[in-house]
């Protein structure tokens, strides 16, 4: 009895999430700033490098206040020598699987602040240093593949029967940038504006 008792919680749960469960695809871009420094230091003295992030994203809702959010986003980041007039210029395709979690912020439940994170993994495309204006191809001294975590706080608005996304995104990389420093891991902050279909 209480065997059928415990199958029947079980799908009724299911069937709930089921339910409730929906997919949405959209688009996202963004602007960021960008640095590569140690494990625990943030910018190593260095300046920030401006690049910009685009991409497709999409989200699973499987209850109010939970989803699964992923995509596919092209993201520049490096970091500029503060010394010297050089600068490391890194594009990636970069696939983030995150956790959101979020609350209503009106009356009406419509407008919700999330926060979402999870682990992140890219592919250099292009990795390029400039000085005094020359531009040099540095991408076999690049490790192909970069890994870290991933973090976003925002804000999603009802747009019609859409929402639009403004959110504050933080990558923290794990893995080593270059293979012949051992030190230095990416690290970037971006601003982003997105829409669900």
């Amino acid at each position: 009895m209480k065997t059928m008792k415990f199958g029947m919680l079980i799908a009724l749960t299911i069937i709930s999430v089921q339910g409730f469960s929906q997919l949405q695809f959209g688009a996202q871009a963004g602007f960021g700033a960008s640095t590569q420094s140690e494990l625990g230091n943030i910018s190593q003295n260095n300046h920030l490098c401006c690049g910009l992030n685009a991409g497709l994203l999409t989200r699973y809702q499987t209850n109010e206040w939970f989803a699964l959010k992923s995509g596919l986003f092209f993201n520049q980041k490096g970091r500029q020598l503060k010394d010297e007039n050089e600068k490391y210029r890194l594009n990636y395709l970069q696939l983030p699987v995150k956790a959101e979690f979020s609350a209503p912020v009106d009356a009406d439940k419509n407008t919700r602040i999330f926060f979402a994170t999870g682990p992140y993994v890219a592919t250099c495309l292009k990795a390029e240093s400039e000085k005094s204006g020359v531009e040099t191809d540095i991408k076999a001294e690049v490790h192909k593949f970069d890994a870290g975590i991933s973090m976003e706080i925002g804000l999603a608005v009802p747009v019609v029967k859409h929402k639009m996304l403004f959110s504050l995104g933080y990558d923290m990389g794990m893995t080593e940038v270059y293979k012949n420093r051992e030190d230095l891991k990416n690290k970037s902050l971006s601003l982003n504006i997105g829409f669900l279909f």
